[in-house]
């Protein structure tokens, strides 16, 4: 396996129970598939304070983020900003979020929701640190959101990028990131991203398992329907050949892009 191009993954929810409770597995599965370091994702504060520990044990491989998943905007104080800025000083928490509007389940209003990533945009307005977002069935409102406080953003990507052209196309205009996941391999789902990816540029495309979830459907071998790490290849490989991509050049792009969206040490 360590002949296979390497790769960084931007995306992995590595506290969900389903990692965390066979976390060495993990980490060894995707060290042999050369995944080299990957960004855990937060959707609250003390999902970064997991992170932080684990990154305390793996401090070479793993980066964290922090922030308030739309789902948990309910839960966001205002106070909560200050223990947000704190954690940014740490040289591992590397981003504000995972943060956005998610109009497709409403685990938080919507009104919780647009209160809650307004905030996070006001603090990475403020702290220039970049921004990974999440959008659910909420294109309109959370574009114009974006857009509002666009031209004082550093970087931001928009995770597991589910859109379709045009949505695409504006996100770019706006200078985002774009991330993909094994949505594009599901037949139902994602064949539509096949035929539009090739318009990323390519210092701006950045791939990620979102694990546990969304495992990709081009796996070909029996799995128990967990995501991890050590499948990002097959993310890869399938945006790879939309791209008419040789995989060893996604592999350069990818990293480089990462590297620099993150600032990674």
């Amino acid at each position: 396996m360590k002949s296979q191009p390497s790769f960084i993954d931007i995306g992995v929810n590595l506290t969900h129970d389903q990692l965390l409770n066979n976390l060495d597995k993990v980490i060894n599965d995707m060290i042999d598939a050369n995944i080299n370091n990957a960004i855990i994702t937060s959707s609250c504060i003390d999902e970064t304070y997991k992170a932080l520990e684990i990154i305390d044990k793996y401090p070479s491989i793993f980066y964290t983020t922090v922030g308030f998943h739309p789902h948990n905007s309910k839960d966001f104080k205002e106070s909560n900003v200050t223990i947000i800025k704190e954690l940014l000083n740490n040289k591992y928490v590397v981003a504000i979020g995972e943060c956005g509007l998610d109009f497709y389940r409403e685990y938080s209003t919507k009104y919780e929701q647009v209160s809650c990533f307004e905030h996070h945009l006001s603090l990475a307005s403020e702290t220039k640190k970049p921004l990974f977002l999440h959008e659910r069935d909420a294109f309109n409102e959370f574009y114009d959101m974006l857009k509002n406080h666009s031209d004082n953003l550093q970087n931001f990507v928009v995770h597991c990028f589910t859109g379709n052209k045009s949505n695409l196309k504006k996100y770019l205009d706006l200078g985002a990131y774009i991330g993909i996941t094994g949505w594009i391999t599901d037949p139902n789902r994602g064949s539509h991203l096949k035929n539009i990816i090739k318009f990323i540029p390519h210092d701006r495309i950045m791939i990620e398992t979102d694990a546990p979830y969304l495992i990709p459907h081009n796996i070909n071998f029996k799995h128990d329907g967990t995501n991890q790490p050590a499948y990002l290849h097959y993310v890869a490989e399938a945006v790879a050949l939309s791209m008419g991509l040789e995989i060893n050049y996604l592999s350069i792009i990818t990293r480089e892009n990462t590297k620099r969206f993150f600032n990674l040490i």
